[in-house]
């Protein structure tokens, strides 16, 4: 799961890192304090997978609802959760008006936030009609949303937190054609930061742990530009 977290408080912005880091399957978070640090995001933010915004970011002249505005005018499906020292009807009647997903008052407990965002990651990554007790089940491969980790046939199946994310972005899109560089970008939000740019290596990888268990011809490469996650 890809995280950016908008918020100018550094102590709670690093507590929610930490917190995510310790009970979600993360592959990046990144943290921005300001709306012009956040445009530099911008270009990238379809990547990840939940947004976190803080209702007050101090010293701004663009503040939060610019941010949702911006995001929500080519991003539409990306789950965008407030988070506010108000309780306020009508603050929170308007971020709903302007298309956030959610809105949680400070102070709040973390598993609080975990829980709103496990929920909206659910509805968003996972957008699928197979999802049952909070399992994604293809073909007796399951993903266990609550315990972040994959099985098959009741075996549990030991990945890498790349390898893991990468099977969860397969298994969200199954039997759709993703292209090379969709999965680069998932992967790495800031390819020019990494030496390893080559998809074909992890996803290799990948296939030789699903090969144990006899299924990693579930994942086929299409013209060397796109690849298919299909039985």
């Amino acid at each position: 799961m890809n995280f950016l977290i908008i918020e100018d408080d550094n102590f709670l912005a690093l507590k929610i890192k930490l917190s995510f880091e310790k009970k979600f399957s993360t592959n990046n978070i990144t943290i921005v304090s300001s709306y012009e640090w956040f445009l530099n995001e911008l270009f990238i933010v379809r990547l990840y997978d939940v947004i976190l915004v803080d209702i007050n970011l101090w010293n701004n002249k663009k503040n939060w609802f610019d941010i949702i505005k911006l995001i929500r005018k080519k991003w539409i499906n990306i789950p965008i959760i407030v988070i506010s020292w108000s309780d306020e009807v009508d603050l929170i009647d308007y971020s709903f008006e302007i298309w956030a997903t959610d809105y949680i008052v400070k102070p709040f407990r973390c598993e609080e936030l975990e829980v709103r965002v496990s929920r909206w990651f659910r509805t968003y990554f996972f957008n699928l009609s197979n999802i049952k007790d909070d399992l994604i089940n293809y073909n007796w491969l399951e993903f266990s949303l609550l315990e972040n980790e994959f099985y098959y046939k009741w075996k549990k199946i030991i990945l890498t937190k790349k390898n893991k994310y990468l099977l969860s972005i397969f298994l969200s899109n199954q039997e759709k054609f993703l292209s090379t560089t969709y999965l680069i970008n998932k992967l790495w939000w800031n390819i020019e930061l990494i030496e390893d740019k080559n998809i074909r290596v992890y996803i290799c990888r990948l296939k030789n742990i699903l090969k144990d268990i006899w299924i990693d011809d579930w994942i086929n490469n299409v013209r060397w530009e796109w690849y298919i996650f299909k039985k």
